[in-house]
């Protein structure tokens, strides 16, 4: 083995021996399965570091559970993306061949896609195999693929049947770039500075005014009435009145609505239709609805001479006309929530279309009422359960449809005034319906979809409902909340037993990776510079459930150090001969017998680390075993006791445990040293011992720390040979040889300076110099004892203090005085010791 760790010889083609083994392919039916479905990424684009902690935590977990009998599955996805993939490969067209999709019609530009996703699908395979993940690759879905087409529309025409899914023209958000609907959580709200306009809305036969405010004036053209809180206490003087509009000089009623905020602006809310609270009011009251602003994102003909004007430019202009017209009150800079599109980045704009919905009410309560069962949904952490319920008790109707072309059509047609839904067309005159649905909702089918439903059931019968959901706590509606109520309807199961949320991965000062801040990391430049057990230790070992990971630099440094660590150890064992022995004969020493001990709680502890997902813990384990009990002790025990018989059975147990964390260098050095397969392996116990055994190694290594300490806080030279002494000494000739190696004490009788071992008393023997330094010491011990004792005394003896104070206080100060008491004791006996010592 080489000197220097080289991540790339020991990455090399190991990925695609595991798939060639099929290590992750092979399936025991007879074996208790345990499953996890990837989450898709998106096939727009390359991994990032969030997919990378995402896919590790998966792939720890799914090794861990094979090396402990399970029959895994690590089901991998794609995710078709349809709003992405399609702006993606249109930009491209436009930038190529100056081309619109309607210059090259439907399927022309869905075979443009599909040609651009074979290729991306393909990198995104690649990654996975850089970053190792151990995925059931014969068994990877696409979420357009034909099964997925097949399910996705049976559960639509489904949906439809049983009346939850229904067509209606309501207000929608509206992309004006990518012009398609979008649902709620698709919408991303940004405080953003604007400008607030307050204008006189006149009342009519009147010289008065009522003064409103907006930041939207480019909507004015839309307005239909002036809304007011009931609770309002103008309400009764205005209730009646009449405003003539400052622009159109349309007569526009005054009407009641509870959606009113008495304390935005004046009170008082102008209401149009570009926005979600003020067509609820028109609806109410049968108001005639009148937009303004047209899917372009530009002013229609409503807004006379501004007709054609971009929205964001009709502000201005409008504004300039309220001016100068006299109906400008004042204009002050505010910052206001403003929606954006989270594909786009573009302003939302509320337009009242004809859409497709999901009707929410009836899925909500289902996962409500299942999340008061005891079959429910275990979510980690459990404070993110009240934010599902949230979510689900406040849940709006989802828009499903979008007007784009990549996707799953829906299966509606139209023929005159007639709508039919179903999958096949119904025949001549028929046309179908040119909109494809939310990518979210094929997504949301996929614990079912993705493991065969409804082609087949057999691994639906094996695998379903899956055993753990990893993701981000980010997108808990957006999918996961989906993924549950559409397993429970048409599976009537759960579709998880667990979710596991983790954090964003932000950099190392909190903030969020973006592009603009250029504090982005790419994890295949990581694994390029370190490895991928580096970048894997480096992001799960920093993650807990629930939490954001600020990631930079030093959590690498951390792992890689560790790693080099590990390898140096490896090369050390290497160096051992290698011989098989019984572990009924007596070839094992009480070192052996701790350290197996030590390895027997330290699996033990990850076993129950792991049913939490607690690897923050695991690692603090691993730490504690590996750099502590295993290779700061028993690799220096090795070096000088009588045999080495146990070694490289214990290594081979300890590479199967490490492998989760670190797969790619315990695969490595398991074949290189040992000419086997790790992954035909599983975990086993050691042979138990009993705590008697280990006893002595225990005093040893306390021995050892102590008499270390001490020549550390004297300031001894390590090449100045002490002396210690036990009364009634059990230790061996290797014991003391071991001890003499590792602290330079050898055993001789005295009984200068006693100092405690465990429930031992030893002793240090003392030149006259030391003796005299020691007795000083001892003084000053003495004299801040005396001192701890009175003051503690002081408030115990003091009825104020004894009255007032609670009685853990008292409790405290008493245990003080007992404390500092037993150690005057012993410093007392020692200095008398040292006394005889110093006058001989």
């Amino acid at each position: 083995m080489e000197k220097n760790l080289d991540h790339k010889l020991i990455e090399e083609k190991r990925n695609a021996k595991w798939i060639e083994r099929r290590f992750f392919s092979k399936h025991d039916k007879n074996k208790k399965p345990f499953t996890i479905i990837l989450p898709p990424p998106n096939v727009t684009g390359k991994l990032h570091i969030g997919h990378a902690l995402d896919g590790y935590i998966q792939d720890a977990v799914i090794r861990y559970k094979k090396l402990h009998g399970y029959d895994v599955l690590f089901l991998p996805g794609k995710d078709h993306a349809g709003i992405a993939t399609q702006a993606v490969v249109e930009k491209q067209l436009l930038e190529n061949k100056k081309l619109t999709r309607y210059d090259i019609g439907r399927e022309a530009l869905i075979e443009e896609i599909w040609k651009w996703k074979d290729e991306y699908s393909n990198n995104i395979t690649q990654q996975w195999g850089k970053l190792g993940l151990a995925l059931d690759y014969e068994s990877e879905r696409f979420t357009l693929d034909s099964q997925a087409n097949e399910a996705v529309l049976k559960i639509f025409v489904q949906m439809y049947q049983e009346g939850l899914i229904y067509r209606d023209n309501k207000a929608i958000n509206w992309d004006p770039k990518l012009q398609t609907a979008l649902s709620n959580i698709e919408v991303i709200n940004k405080e953003t500075e604007q400008k607030m306009y307050y204008i006189k809305y006149p009342i009519k036969d009147s010289d008065e005014y009522l003064e409103i405010a907006t930041t939207r004036v480019e909507t004015l053209y839309s307005d239909v009435a002036i809304a007011i809180n009931p609770e309002d206490k103008r309400v009764n003087d205005l209730i009646n009145k009449i405003i003539v509009h400052p622009l159109t000089k349309k007569e526009i009623p005054i009407v009641k609505s509870e959606s009113i905020d008495p304390n935005f602006g004046s009170g008082l809310m102008k209401v149009s239709a570009h926005a979600m609270d003020d067509i609820e009011i028109i609806k109410n009251y049968k108001l005639d609805l009148v937009e303004s602003i047209d899917k372009n994102g530009l002013m229609n003909e409503n807004a006379a001479e501004f007709k054609g004007l971009d929205r964001f430019k009709a502000r201005e202009e409008i504004a300039k006309k309220l001016k100068a017209e006299g109906y400008l009150i004042k204009e002050e800079k505010v910052i206001s929530n403003v929606g954006y599109s989270e594909r786009s980045k573009e302003a939302i704009e509320v337009l009242v279309q004809p859409q497709w919905f999901v009707k929410m009410e009836k899925l909500a309560k289902d996962i409500l009422n299942h999340l008061d069962s005891e079959d429910k949904v275990e979510i980690i952490p459990v404070r993110f359960e009240s934010t599902l319920r949230q979510w689900m008790e406040n849940a709006h109707d989802w828009t499903i449809s979008r007007q784009i072309w990549w996707g799953h059509r829906i299966p509606a047609w139209y023929k005159d005034d007639q709508i039919k839904v179903q999958i096949e067309s119904p025949g001549q005159g028929w046309s179908q319906d040119n909109d494809v649905l939310d990518t979210w909702f094929s997504s949301a089918l996929s614990p079912f979809v993705f493991l065969g439903w409804p082609q087949s059931n057999e691994k639906l019968n094996h695998y379903y409902p899956t055993d753990l959901l990893v993701t981000g706590y980010d997108i808990i509606f957006f999918w996961v909340s989906r993924m549950y109520f559409q397993g429970l309807h048409f599976m009537h199961k759960k579709p998880f037993k667990q979710v596991l949320l983790h954090g964003l991965v932000r950099d190392s000062q909190g903030r969020k990776m973006s592009k603009s801040l250029g504090n982005g990391i790419d994890p295949i430049a990581v694994i390029d510079q370190y490895g991928s057990d580096v970048l894997k230790m480096s992001l799960i070992f920093n993650s807990t459930p629930g939490q954001d990971i600020n990631y930079g630099d030093e959590k690498i440094q951390m792992a890689r150090l560790f790693i080099n660590k590990f390898w140096n150890i490896a090369r050390l064992i290497n160096n051992f001969e290698r011989t098989e022995i019984d572990f009924n004969t007596k070839n094992l020493d009480e070192y052996d017998f701790w350290i197996i001990n030590k390895f027997n709680e330290f699996k033990n502890n990850v076993d129950e680390a792991m049913k939490k997902y607690e690897f923050t813990i695991i690692f603090k384990h691993i730490q504690d075993f590996i750099i502590n009990d295993f290779s700061s002790w028993y690799l220096e025990f090795l070096k000088f006791k009588n045999n080495a018989n146990l070694i490289h059975h214990l290594f081979k147990q300890m590479l199967i445990v490490l492998h989760p964390y670190m797969p790619f260098l315990t695969d490595y050095l398991f074949e290189t040293m040992y000419e086997d397969e790790l992954l035909e392996k599983q975990v086993d116990d050691l042979i138990k011992v009993s705590d008697i055994k280990e006893n002595n190694v225990k005093f040893i290594i306390s021995l050892i720390t102590t008499l270390r300490k001490y020549r550390e806080d004297k300031k001894i030279s390590k090449s100045q040979t002490l002396y210690f002494y036990l009364d009634n000494n059990q230790l061996s000739e290797n014991d003391l040889l071991i001890i003499n190696k590792l602290t330079n004490f050898e055993f001789k009788e005295n009984h200068d300076l006693s100092l405690k071992v465990l429930n031992q008393e030893i002793y240090i023997k003392l030149d006259e110099n030391a003796a005299k330094a020691e007795l000083e010491e001892l003084k000053k011990l003495i004299e801040k004892c005396k001192f701890e004792i009175e003051f503690n005394s002081r408030f115990i003896s003091n009825p104020d203090f004894m009255a007032k104070a609670n009685p853990k206080t008292i409790q405290d100060k008493k245990d003080k005085i007992a404390e500092f008491s037993e150690q005057l004791a012993f410093y007392e006996e020692q200095i008398k010791n040292t006394k005889k010592k110093s006058s001989n």
